[in-house]
């Protein structure tokens, strides 16, 4: 099946998806042991990684891009910038958030947020990610 971006030059955003500055999206996450800085070996305190908190703050925005997306087309991150703020423990549960601040033709810029159920600040940042033409991507880079 020919989707629309295998007919499209790279250049241009699919004609139409359903994004708009100022989308939002939230996912409660509870810190597992696969999480703490002890598993994934980038620390020895048993608390949520910075990796783990970056991968949930991923992950929240593709959940609010996937939907919003034509037949074809996916996205690859490009930058992540974030501060770990506060700890988050085995067990916890904790609210990741993204927002759509804006977007420049394929480029989309979020702010990410990830909190504890008492409102500290986790982790914040900044995140883009760019949208591509799935297929395209993947044999152009050899996947």
């Amino acid at each position: 099946m020919t989707t629309d971006c295998d007919k499209k030059h790279k250049g241009a955003p699919p004609s139409n998806y359903h994004l708009s500055v100022g989308s939002q999206t939230e996912r409660n996450i509870v810190v597992h042991k696969d999480d703490l800085a002890t598993s994934l070996r980038t620390g020895k305190v048993p608390f949520i990684s910075t990796a783990a908190m970056i991968v949930y703050m991923e992950q929240c925005c593709v959940a609010l891009i996937d939907p919003n997306l034509p037949v074809g087309y996916d996205t690859v991150s490009t930058e992540m910038n974030v501060r770990h703020l506060h700890t988050a423990k085995l067990g916890e549960e904790v609210i990741c958030r993204a927002h759509l601040k804006f977007m420049e033709g394929k480029k989309l810029f979020f702010d990410v947020a990830m909190v504890n159920k008492k409102g500290d600040s986790i982790g914040i940042g900044a995140h883009e990610r760019y949208i591509v033409c799935h297929k395209t991507f993947v044999d152009e880079h050899g996947g």
